[in-house]
């Protein structure tokens, strides 16, 4: 139902006004300008009637009512209803999904100019995009969107990512970091950890960790977590800037608080090692479990790392194999190493040396860095039958099954 209004004198109405009440946050007078022009007919003003009650503006939040609005406008080929009609199609609001039906409103929109249905029409061919991801066409409409207006940081930095990654043709850094700057320039902290990251790697120009500090801190300091870590990092090993492992944690904390398992685990490296704060073993095994949580392999490889080494656990070296199954499972070489191990000398495992040198394979075959000793000590302890067997069950094990058995 849409909400009544009251006027008594519509000619007094101007569109201009009602973006400016919008503008200014009175968004109950925006209402009452637009729903007054709208009745009238005026495209402009259903286009944006439609989009307060998309946002819930001013009025109760109705996709029924908004994409009544925008239809309105469309039908006078209005290029902002035209989009917004496609916006309700595309993520089913207010009406049955229906890509189809999306793509042509944003291709109707975009044919006029407007930008942000030619953003739209590029996020369909992008990953994670509803349409088979395409990033050449998706780089195509985002260059349109930019050459329509320069400014809009969104497609600068998808398209400066696509450019990253050679779509279209070969990777271009220097490209890529121009459009990111366009979109970092703006506050854009996915852009500001992208740069942050092409000038820490070096990604196709000489490595500069001290330009990549600068990109990071101003992502992190918008609540990025990715690049509070690397940041955490950087200082951690201080690369780029001073050494300063109490920063490091304090960034790798900031970073944690929001869920982040990597920064879980190097919180919890943080207190085992005692690298910038007092060594605590019980608070590094609860934040690597809490990381664990998160279904994060290198957790669960460092907690069994961590029961393994103590002495005051009972049953500590069968609860360390339980945790190195779980990272084994998830294809992390350095668990299958110990694993190995383990099944070798008859620790936390029955002794069963047809597993020590399946899982010492498997390791290899995962990359562990090894000079190949242990696989062949475990080797000479088999009869080539028994060799065999372990190698069989190694060359028939992948990423996800369960844990390796003989017999």
């Amino acid at each position: 139902m849409l909400k009544p209004f009251q006027s008594t004198n519509t000619a007094s109405f101007d569109i201009e006004d009602g973006m400016k009440a919008r503008e200014q946050g009175r968004y109950d007078r925006a209402y009452e300008i637009f729903a007054a022009l709208a009745e009238q007919g005026d495209a402009e003003a259903q286009c944006q009637l439609g989009r307060l009650y998309f946002d819930g503006l001013g009025v109760a939040q109705n996709f029924v009512t908004s994409l009544h609005w925008a239809r309105q406008a469309a039908e006078q080929n209005n290029a902002g209803g035209l989009n917004s009609v496609g916006v309700c199609y595309r993520n089913g609001l207010g009406v049955d999904e229906d890509t189809e039906t999306a793509i042509s409103y944003f291709t109707r929109a975009a044919e006029q100019g407007f930008v942000k249905a030619m953003f739209n029409l590029g996020n369909m061919y992008d990953a994670g995009g509803e349409l088979p991801e395409d990033p050449a066409k998706a780089l195509a409409w985002y260059e349109k969107c930019l050459k329509a207006d320069p400014t809009f940081g969104l497609a600068a930095y998808r398209a400066g990512t696509l450019v990253l990654e050679g779509a279209g043709g070969e990777p271009d850094p220097e490209r890529a970091i121009h459009l990111l700057r366009i979109a970092s320039d703006q506050g854009m902290a996915d852009a500001q950890y992208v740069l942050g990251l092409i000038y820490d790697r070096g990604m196709g120009i000489p490595a500069d960790p001290a330009t990549a500090q600068g990109h990071y801190l101003a992502a992190a300091q918008q609540g990025h977590p990715a690049a509070q870590i690397n940041l955490g990092n950087l200082y951690n090993d201080g690369i780029g800037v001073a050494q300063d492992q109490r920063k490091a944690l304090e960034w790798y904390m900031q970073a944690a608080e929001q869920g982040e398992p990597a920064a879980e685990i190097n919180v919890g490296k943080q207190y085992q090692m005692g690298w910038g704060v007092a060594q605590d073993l019980d608070e590094a095994l609860a934040w690597y479990q809490r990381a664990a949580k998160g279904g994060e392999p290198t957790a669960y490889l460092n907690i069994g790392l961590m029961l393994l080494n103590r002495d005051d656990i009972e049953q500590s070296d069968a609860d360390a194999a339980e945790w190195f199954f779980k990272a084994a499972e998830h294809g992390e070489p350095r668990a299958m190493q110990f694993l190995a191990m383990l099944y070798d000398e008859g620790r936390g495992l029955p002794e069963n040396r047809v597993l020590a040198l399946a899982y010492e394979q498997l390791a290899q075959d995962f990359g562990a860095e090894t000079d190949g000793a242990a696989w062949r000590d475990f080797r000479q302890k088999l009869s080539d039958e028994d060799a065999e067997k372990a190698l069989r069950l190694a060359e028939e094990w992948t990423v996800g099954m369960p844990r390796l058995r003989v017999g």
